[in-house]
């Protein structure tokens, strides 16, 4: 199975430029004004290609994602669409309502929004603008976009194929009813020190005072991804392996990998052993060297 870890630039909030929104995409969805950007590689009109959903984090939007991230400038070379959906954003207001991502303490959580109802909904609107591989869609986002990736897994297998969930958690709330309708390959990249979203389980944010901190209970990560692994049939203990940096001043890296699933299936996860809150910066360990490689391993999977 192939080894790997997530390198990015990016800060779990999304950060980057503002810049004017003129390319976003409406739509509506369950009566709610919704908005996504999308990029698609050159001259493969008619030729169906992989879809990846990119979800920002707590503070962040679809836009800043966009800047920040850098999967633009794969979708030529790796040949994938890549969406970027915003949280919902009440009539009148700048900021979103956060993604609802099951812990039942955020305002899109009181206003009922149903996320995963968007994203199929957006996956049928950008299907009537280009030819998408019905196969190979995947969801990936850090943070509040890490536990809404869960939450998109959980109850959307039938529609994605992959998912890759970033510092994150699946919601307590939630936990009993994930119940994936089908296997799915998931990759999930979290610090076991992270402060934020807690990798053995309990309160988001405990003893945090952030603005962008609304609580909620997750699991601990290991049984987030035990959910996936029994689901399609993998090994029930792990395999465990301490992989030492690549870079100086990085952490060392615990691989766990759910082996012997059926039909090819991954279930796997990649904490650093001293990881904090954010997007590895200068992880360039377990032979994933940038963010090319995540996108390659997601479109690589197919229902």
């Amino acid at each position: 199975m192939r080894a790997f870890l997530l390198a990015l630039s990016l800060l779990l909030a999304g950060i980057g430029p503002a810049l004017a929104d003129d390319d976003y995409i409406k739509m509506s969805s369950n009566g709610l004004q919704r908005q996504y950007i999308l990029v698609t590689p050159s001259g493969r009109k008619s030729e169906p290609v992989p879809l990846i959903v990119v979800l920002h984090g707590t503070v962040g939007t679809g836009r800043k994602m966009q800047t920040g991230l850098g999967f633009d400038k794969y979708v030529d070379r790796v040949g994938f669409a890549v969406a970027y959906p915003d949280a919902y954003i009440e009539p009148g207001q700048r900021k979103t309502t956060r993604w609802n991502d099951g812990r039942g303490t955020l305002v899109s959580s009181r206003l009922n929004v149903d996320d995963v109802a968007f994203f199929r909904d957006m996956v049928k609107d950008i299907g009537q603008r280009i030819a998408i591989d019905r196969s190979r869609i995947f969801v990936t986002g850090p943070s509040n976009g890490g536990m809404m990736t869960f939450r998109a897994a959980c109850e959307g297998a039938d529609l994605f194929a992959g998912a890759a969930p970033v510092i994150g958690n699946i919601a307590r709330p939630i936990a009993d009813r994930c119940q994936p309708s089908r296997p799915i390959s998931l990759l999930a990249i979290n610090g076991t020190e992270d402060p934020f979203v807690p990798f053995g389980g309990g309160t988001v944010c405990k003893g945090i005072r952030k603005f962008f901190c609304e609580g909620g209970e997750v699991i601990s990560n290991l049984d987030s991804l035990a959910v996936f692994a029994r689901r399609a049939g993998c090994a029930a203990k792990p395999e465990q392996q301490v992989l030492a940096a690549k870079v100086a001043g990085d952490p060392p890296v615990e691989k766990v990998t759910f082996s012997h699933c059926r039909d090819g299936h991954k279930a796997r996860d990649t904490p650093p052993v001293e990881g904090i809150h954010r997007f590895a910066q200068r992880f360039g360990l377990i032979d994933f060297p940038n963010l090319l490689s995540l996108g390659q391993f997601l479109v690589e999977q197919r229902h």
